[in-house]
């Protein structure tokens, strides 16, 4: 009898983990959802209600972090671009530019040494058809991108590698 209640747990406590990993996709709509439900609650408790929302947006921020992300600018001084969220893997960071481009990470707690640090460092013209650069990430983190010495319209995608 203990090893049929056993064998029962164990397979509820693996359909469960499946669950919850197909749950974990990018659901946009959904999000958009509980947050609405979340700001309908906020006149009524709103400590609770913004902790709500703060949990629901970090859970969408590493659930949707699979997608690729997209920056365009122009030559000049440019603001810090992040929070960068990615997953745990590889991911290509490609930086497409007529003019020259220095690219430095700074990885908060579990990005990894890759992402801390020197990124890109494009001369004028090795960005024409996209500079990529191959990076590990050691787990799901946020990490911030630092540019300068931007002198051509640019763009840069960072995007999990297949």
């Amino acid at each position: 009898m203990k090893r049929l209640f056993c064998f029962i747990a164990a397979a509820l406590f693996v359909s469960l983990s499946i669950s919850l990993q197909a749950e974990a996709a990018c659901d946009a709509a959904r999000l958009k959802e509980d947050i609405q439900a979340r700001l309908e609650l906020l006149d009524e408790e709103p400590v609770r209600a913004i902790a709500e929302i703060i949990d629901l947006a970090l859970g969408g921020l590493h659930d949707c972090s699979d997608e690729p992300h997209t920056y365009e600018g122009f030559e000049g001084a440019q603001p810090v671009l992040g929070p960068v969220p990615v997953s745990e893997g590889l991911h290509i960071i490609t930086m497409t530019t007529e003019g020259s481009a220095r690219i430095d990470g700074v990885a908060l707690e579990g990005c990894g040494k890759e992402l801390d640090g020197l990124i890109h460092n494009i001369s004028a013209g090795q960005g024409i058809r996209g500079a990529a650069n191959l990076v590990a990430v050691e787990s799901d983190c946020i990490f911030y991108l630092e540019l300068s010495k931007i002198t051509a319209p640019w763009t840069l995608t960072i995007a999990k590698a297949p």
